[in-house]
């Protein structure tokens, strides 16, 4: 039997494990996107759990090194990610009229989290999530957005499958698409997501969308023109608007922010490791990047190159 005392440093470890370990109780690894396009790591936990399941209007945050919670809902934050899912912040409002439902991103809309399906170039893949039928049990609504125009279409009605003329009306401009709609062709959103990239969207002769920072780069940063090539990866995860999303050397990107009013693309962004923040700065001219990185801290800048990986 142990002494009393013998158990008393026992006791004060869980005493100090469990209130953590609870507090984190339904929490996954994740990271929220703050307004300034900040990355922050820490734990999120954005619906009940079954069998009762309910999407929370905002979000419980936990930075990473802390104890206390934060909350935020889809005004307060660009997104987040979450158990490998992805959501973003985006204006929606549903419109009815004629007992016919259409989806808006106009700048007057209230802001929701759609979750993020794939993104590719400007073209945008969502799920609107909800409770089904107040019953707890989670569904969702597939949904296309093209950048720069205020309405995005709902790719299918529930066991009805495709909105083909609704789809055929929306991606009017694409005569293959709408070809392969009106001959029923495609049956899935997936399938009508691939089609136009596909077959609408212009291209680079290297097969990526032209113009667009998103991606994978192996950026060279070489010490001098004559030394041989040091690369380290420049990625690119999500764009919306005029800021964007990724890591460079390992580490998330901060401010990211694009520059689309010139011939080329300029783009600027910083990062930082336990002890340096670095500025980067770059522009893209035909399908590759040049920039420079600048370290105050260590007093040093260093130009370098980038091309598709």
């Amino acid at each position: 039997m142990l002494h009393p005392l013998r158990t008393l440093p026992i006791l004060l470890v869980l005493f100090i494990i469990l209130p953590a370990s609870a507090q984190k109780k339904g929490y996954e690894p994740g990271y929220i996107i703050t307004m300034d396009g900040d990355t922050l790591q820490g734990q999120i936990k954005d619906r009940s759990p079954d069998p009762f399941v309910d999407l929370y209007s905002k979000i419980r945050f936990i930075p990473e090194g802390k104890r206390s919670r934060d909350k935020y809902g889809p005004w307060e934050i660009r997104g987040y990610g979450s158990g490998g899912r992805e959501y973003e912040s985006v204006r929606f409002r549903e419109e009815s009229s004629f007992f016919t439902l259409r989806y808006y991103t106009d700048a007057q809309a209230p802001r929701t989290f759609l979750r993020v399906i794939r993104k590719d170039g400007p073209l945008t893949y969502y799920h609107k999530e909800f409770i089904y039928d107040d019953n707890f049990e989670l569904d969702f609504f597939p949904l296309i957005h093209r950048e720069g125009e205020e309405e995005m279409v709902r790719v299918t009605q529930g066991i009805l499958g495709l909105k083909r003329e609704r789809l055929m009306e929306y991606f009017q401009d694409c005569e293959a698409l709408v070809a392969a709609l009106s001959k029923k062709e495609l049956k899935e959103a997936g399938e009508v997501y691939d089609f136009y990239l596909e077959a609408c969207m212009p291209h680079s002769e290297d097969g990526f969308f032209a113009d667009t920072l998103e991606g994978r780069w192996d950026i060279d940063l070489r010490p001098t023109p004559d030394a041989d090539p040091y690369t380290q990866e420049f990625r690119v995860t999500q764009i919306s608007g005029n800021t964007f999303q990724g890591y460079f050397y390992g580490s998330p990107l901060e401010g990211a922010r694009l520059n689309r009013n010139w011939d080329e693309l300029f783009f600027a962004f910083t990062t930082r490791d336990q002890n340096f923040e670095y500025y980067h700065s770059g522009y893209m001219r035909d399908g590759e990047l040049y920039g420079v990185s600048y370290c105050p801290g260590r007093e040093f800048v260093q130009p370098w190159t980038g091309v598709r990986k």
